[in-house]
């Protein structure tokens, strides 16, 4: 490991370059998930920087979800996963969700999930065909909830990016459908009460393309019921600024 952490000449930033030193080891997988660093002790040593140094740059790459420091017992570089990765996606956009917000979720769902759509028809599997079909079944029933509603509405589409059958569609559309619930609830709320009813008949279009391995009808299936959620979050957002001007 002497090789890793060398000396630093800097004392300006003996804190930042031991946090790039370290960060770009873990990213050149020179250091492994779950990997346990030399102690604090040594650490200093190899670097040449205080202990104070030392743990500032501890804290900062702690807190970027690097390292974790376990009292008692050292410190370890983090396992990454798909799980954690989303996880911190969904919270950014759920801490700087508000109305443009919405509106640029679903521009960007328009640009991504027709071409989901279209790759679900080529490549889905039988298991993908059945959970779509349990779905499509759940979400006619009308006496559950609009919260149920809302969450087969979510995962009918992320059954969608799965069936694509690449996992990198289904790690970075995952976030943008954990926000589908929150804007769906509104919608239904404030703008338009037979969405439910609205979007089932989309959904089956979509399906039934799907399940046919028809590609370009998959697509369009898509791209006519996002135009619709667009038009949804339109007024939406205008129900929600009337609502403001009313109560100034």
């Amino acid at each position: 490991m002497n090789d890793i952490f060398k000396t630093i000449g800097s004392p300006r930033t003996l804190s930042q370059e031991v946090v790039r030193t370290i960060e770009e080891n873990i990213l050149n997988k020179k250091l492994m998930p779950g990997q346990k660093l030399p102690t604090e002790k040594e650490l200093g040593e190899m670097f040449g920087v205080s202990r104070t140094a030392l743990r500032e740059a501890m804290q900062v790459l702690s807190a970027k979800g690097l390292v974790s420091i376990r009292k008692g017992s050292g410190i370890y570089v983090n396992n990454f996963s798909e799980l954690d990765a989303s996880k911190n996606m969904s919270l950014y956009l759920e801490i700087n969700f508000d109305e443009d917000y919405a509106l640029h979720l679903v521009e960007l769902r328009q640009i991504i999930e027709p071409h989901n759509a279209r790759l679900a028809a080529l490549h889905h599997t039988s298991e993908d065909i059945e959970n779509l079909e349990l779905n499509l079944e759940e979400y006619s029933n009308d006496n559950i909830s609009a919260e149920r509603h809302a969450q087969l509405d979510l995962e009918f589409h992320k059954t969608i990016a799965d069936a694509t059958g690449n996992p990198l569609i289904s790690l970075l559309t995952t976030p943008l459908f954990n926000l589908m619930p929150k804007i769906k609830s509104m919608i239904v709320d404030k703008v338009r009460h037979n969405i439910i009813h609205n979007a089932l008949n989309y959904h089956r279009n979509i399906f039934e393309e799907i399940k046919a391995g028809n590609e370009n009808g998959a697509y369009e299936a898509m791209k006519s019921h996002l135009e619709v959620a667009m038009e949804d979050t339109r007024l939406l957002i205008e129900a929600l600024k009337a609502e403001r001007l009313l109560k100034s």
